[in-house]
């Protein structure tokens, strides 16, 4: 047997007892060896996550101490902002509702394992789905891969193009889901419109349970004031804007649906008037489907800084609007982050102004100091004066905690190739 360095062990000789004893030494040694190892990874995984939490960011502020602070409206707005609750009509709780999904997409829906495990948490009659696709024969093939096609259906298509007509493909979706025989005429209804940028932010029975709560109420994220358009002969009045993924009762979606002329697959909706008011006597700075839906329902609103009035007005089914609020207001359902680009810095100070009083911005600031998400924006359909939006890109857990913790139930707009770890088993 040599011996040192270059010795060759000879276990040629040994019996299977004694092989055995040493395998087994061997691992013990192995294994004691590999603790230390597996207690640095260990102790330095915990002190990332803890460094994560309470890091500072350019303002001095941990991001968990940030987690901490409430989602709260400013107080001068508490009663329109989120007026989700009781807005007039008589109604009670009702654990029965059921929940209309409304999907305008262009030829498939990403992200469909998170949307199956949405539905999944469902019971049985509980929710529908539909589908408006811009390629409709692409879209069934899709959906069939992806097994979505058991949760949505596809209804014919009709005219659409962004901006010009959406209304057109959101009647359409709701002509065919109240026509359908699927839900008695007395289970109450909410018809909730989302496209292929959203997602679920909650399991379904929260969204159930949260929409169930006042079953005959609508739900509209409605636009601050001044974005509202004006009677061009009549200043005095006003059409109230809202953001076009709203929630609607089914008594507010009969009411659209009769007042509107059917969508045609060949041409855009010609929009009847509102009064004695037609679609061009309006200052139109907004796209069809954001102008034409509440105006239609709940008619128009008086402009109390020219023609004097109440500042806030009612409307049964929705709640308190201010017409003075700078800010959004109505009940939000969808976290959406809006607004009108100028420049970085100025885009930069709005975003900071509207963290006071609104939930919207709020969420902004958490997502985008969240460590494991990245909100990208903002993306812009020209350079200067034009809508923007915040697209999400990424959400860890912080991120999907953040959007879990907050008043919404959706969110949007999230890339189809999002980078979403765990999503689909926290809804």
């Amino acid at each position: 047997m040599k011996s040192g360095d270059d010795a060759d062990w000879d276990l040629s000789g040994a019996s299977e007892e004694e092989d055995e004893d040493y395998d087994e030494d061997n691992d013990s040694k192995c294994n004691r060896s590999k603790r230390p190892l597996l207690a640095v990874a260990l102790v330095t995984l915990v002190f990332g996550v803890i460094a994560s939490l309470l890091i500072r960011d350019q303002e001095g502020v941990s991001f968990a101490a940030r987690l901490r602070v409430p989602f709260v409206p400013y107080p001068g707005v508490r009663r329109a902002w989120r007026q989700c609750g009781e807005a007039g009509r008589s109604e009670r709780y009702t654990s029965q509702l059921h929940v209309s999904l409304l999907m305008m997409a262009i030829d498939g829906v990403p992200h469909a394992d998170i949307w199956l495990a949405f539905v999944r948490g469902a019971p049985e009659g509980a929710v529908s789905g539909y589908i408006h696709c811009k390629y409709p024969d692409k879209c069934r093939e899709n959906l069939g891969k992806s097994g979505l096609d058991k949760v949505f259906k596809v209804v014919p298509a009709v005219f659409n193009e962004w901006c010009k007509d959406l209304l057109s493909p959101m009647l359409q979706l709701l002509t065919v889901a109240l026509e359908e025989p699927l839900v008695p005429l007395d289970v109450p209804t909410k018809f909730v419109f989302v496209s292929t940028a959203h997602l679920p932010v909650k399991p379904f029975s929260v969204v159930r349970a949260e929409l169930g709560k006042h079953p005959r109420n609508s739900d509209f994220c409605l636009y601050p004031p001044n974005f509202w358009d004006s009677v061009k002969a009549d200043p005095s009045m006003l059409r109230v804007t809202a953001n076009q993924w709203s929630v609607l009762s089914r008594e507010d979606a009969e009411t659209l649906v009769q007042r509107m002329p059917a969508p045609r697959p060949d041409a855009p909706l010609q929009v009847p008037p509102v009064g004695n008011l037609s679609w061009e006597d309006f200052q139109n700075y907004h796209c069809i489907d954001e102008a034409a839906v509440f105006a239609t329902i709940f008619g128009l609103t008086p402009n109390v800084s020219v023609g004097g009035g109440p500042r806030v007005g009612f409307y049964p089914g929705v709640g308190a609007v201010d017409v003075m609020e700078p800010r959004e207001q109505g009940c939000c359902r969808t976290w959406e982050y809006l607004s009108i680009h100028t420049t970085a810095a100025e885009d930069e100070a709005r975003i900071q102004w509207w963290i006071p009083g609104s939930v919207m911005a709020q969420t902004l600031q958490k997502l985008r100091h969240a460590p494991d998400s990245m909100v990208w924006g903002p993306l812009s359909h020209c350079d200067v004066g034009c809508e923007i939006v915040w697209r999400i890109d990424a959400l860890g857990p912080l991120g999907q905690r953040v959007l879990r913790d907050s008043p919404f139930l959706f969110t949007r707009k999230v890339a189809d190739n999002a980078t979403l770890p765990g999503y689909a088993d926290r809804v």
